[in-house]
């Protein structure tokens, strides 16, 4: 990947890669609100596809501060899934295994900004690299608001 265009192509396809793997965890849920919760997370990434689509055909990040994601809970780097791989999956699976996939794609895109030297190209992976950290913070919280009730 050496151009925005590339980047932002390959972020809207791993957007929609993420939104698949939601679905399939509700799919996976017994719960009725679990489901509709996971098919929320997927709708919002659906969202965040959309949102790189108007990025790519504007050419540019949008202006202004970008989001910078709230302190991380590192939830994801100590729990472990006990999930099975097909079948059903609790609602904190669930969660661990969705925190850890953006933990995962946040670390990505700043390995690539570190390996480029190109200015524009770095801005545009800390860019990703910030969203996909307020999304695994966003799950571990709910993880965690989950664990105190």
């Amino acid at each position: 990947m050496k151009s925005f265009e590339e980047i932002i192509k390959f972020a809207m396809q791993h957007e929609d890669e993420e939104a698949a793997f939601y679905e399939s965890l509700a799919d996976r849920s017994q719960s009725q609100d679990q489901k509709n919760a996971l098919l929320a997370h997927a709708a919002e990434e659906r969202e965040h596809k959309r949102h790189l689509e108007k990025i790519l055909e504007n050419g540019s990040l949008p202006n202004g501060p970008f989001i910078t994601p709230d302190q991380d809970m590192e939830l994801a780097d100590l729990l472990v899934s006990a999930a099975p791989e097909s079948g059903n999956i609790d609602f904190e699976d669930a969660l661990i295994l969705a925190s850890k996939r953006e933990k995962s794609a946040e670390k990505f895109y700043h390995t690539l900004a570190g390996e480029t030297d190109d200015p524009d190209l770095k801005k545009t992976l800390i860019f990703l690299a910030e969203q996909e950290a307020k999304h695994a913070n966003q799950l571990e919280r709910e993880y965690d608001d989950g664990q105190q009730q």
